[in-house]
C-alpha cells in the first residue's frame, strides 16, 4: 500500500491524474500549465468572482479544521482562505502540476499542502473536510453531478461546499460575433442555471444559497480579450479539440462585429457566474459517527500524508 501511494506521488510530479475522457482533461491540463506564468496577472475577473465567494464562506466549528480549494491553480486563494481561517488545515487541488508548481513557490506555513488531481475523483479521504471550497474550476468538470458526489464523500457531515461556476450567456458578445464571422461555436457553452438546481436537488446537500449575477469586463479591442482568455489558460473548447490558428482575416471581421456592443466604455464581455452554498447534512441518528474508526482528524491527515511519502510536518508536499 506505501509503495503504491509512492508510486502515485511520482506519477504526479508530471501528469495530473483525470477521471474517464481523459484527451479532455489532459487539454485541459496543459493549457492551463502553459497559463501558469501569465495566469495571476491576467485574472481579473477570477478575483472578483473569488472575493464574493469567500463573502459567503461560514465560520468553521472548530479552528484546526480543514479546508480544501478545488481547482486552486497558483494557490493564491488557498492562501487568502488561510488568512481567513488561520489555525486550519489547508489542501490546495488542481488538474495542472504546473499551477501547483507555482503555488509551491509560495512562502506558506506547513498548514498548506497541495495535490495534483482530478476534482471528480479526488484522492483524498473520506468525511474528512470541513469546508469546501472552488471559485471557476466546476465548469472545467465533465458533469457537475460527479463533482457533488465526489464532495458528498469528501465532507464531514455538517462540513460546506462553497462555489462559483460559469452558466449560460457567458461571453455571449463573443459568441454572436463570431457567428456573424464564420457561424462557428468558438467558446464554450455552459449549462443554464435550472441544470444547476436540478443536479444541486439531486445530490443529497443541503441548498443554503444558489444565485446567478452578470460580471462584466471592457475591453479596447477584441484581440485584447483573446489574449488575456489564452494568458488565463481558459482557451480550450470543452466539445471538440482546437482547429488550428484563426487568419487576421476573421480576427479583424470579428472586431468589427463586436463593434454593435462598444459602448464609451470600451467593448464589454460578460460572464453568467453561479454562486452556491450547500451542506452536508449531519448523520441522522443510529447511522454512525462521523469518525467510525475511533481516531481523530489530525491522525488521520497525518496518515494519509504519509502515506504519500512527505511528512505531515513538510513546508508544502505533493500528495496524492
Amino acid at each position: 500500500m506505501v509503495m503504491t501511494a509512492l508510486k502515485q506521488v511520482a506519477d504526479c510530479a508530471g501528469k495530473a491524474r483525470t477521471a474517464p475522457d481523459p484527451d479532455r482533461k489532459e487539454r485541459i491540463a496543459r493549457a492551463f500549465g502553459r497559463a501558469a506564468p501569465t495566469y495571476d496577472a491576467a485574472a481579473r475577473l477570477q478575483r472578483q468572482v473569488a472575493h464574493r465567494v469567500r463573502s459567503c464562506l461560514p465560520p468553521l466549528a472548530r479552528p484546526d479544521a480543514a479546508v480544501l480549494d478545488l481547482g486552486c491553480g497558483t494557490g493564491r486563494e488557498t492562501l487568502a482562505l488561510g488568512e481567513r481561517y488561520p489555525q486550519a488545515r489547508l489542501v490546495g487541488l488542481d488538474l495542472s502540476c504546473a499551477m501547483l508548481a507555482r503555488a509551491r513557490r509560495q512562502p506558506v506555513s506547513d498548514q498548506y499542502h497541495w495535490v495534483c488531481a482530478d476534482m471528480e475523483a479526488a484522492p483524498l479521504p473520506d468525511g474528512h473536510f470541513d469546508l469546501i471550497f472552488s471559485s471557476l474550476a466546476v465548469q472545467w468538470c465533465s458533469d457537475l453531478t460527479d463533482v457533488l458526489r465526489s464532495c458528498q464523500r469528501l465532507l464531514a457531515p455538517g462540513g460546506h461546499f462553497v462555489f462559483s461556476t460559469l452558466a449560460q450567456g457567458t461571453l455571449q458578445e463573443l459568441h454572436s460575433a463570431w457567428q456573424q464571422v464564420d457561424g462557428r461555436c468558438h467558446i464554450n457553452r455552459y449549462a443554464p442555471l435550472s441544470v444547476c438546481q436540478d443536479k444541486l436537488k439531486g445530490s443529497g446537500l443541503r441548498v443554503h444559497s444558489l444565485c446567478q449575477h452578470t460580471h462584466r469586463l471592457y475591453y479596447s479591442s477584441v484581440v485584447d480579450l483573446l489574449r488575456e482568455i489564452k494568458a488565463l489558460g481558459a482557451n480550450t473548447l470543452l466539445d471538440r479539440p482546437p482547429s488550428g490558428l484563426t487568419g487576421r482575416g476573421a480576427i479583424a471581421r470579428l472586431e468589427q462585429a463586436y463593434q454593435a456592443f462598444a459602448d464609451d466604455r470600451g467593448l464589454p464581455a460578460s460572464w453568467q457566474v453561479v454562486y452556491a452554498v450547500v451542506q452536508k447534512p449531519l448523520q441522522p441518528e443510529g447511522q454512525g459517527l462521523a469518525d467510525p474508526d475511533g481516531r481523530g482528524q489530525k491522525e488521520k491527515t497525518s496518515e494519509w500524508m504519509w502515506l504519500a511519502g512527505k511528512p505531515a510536518s513538510s513546508r508544502a508536499s505533493w500528495v496524492a
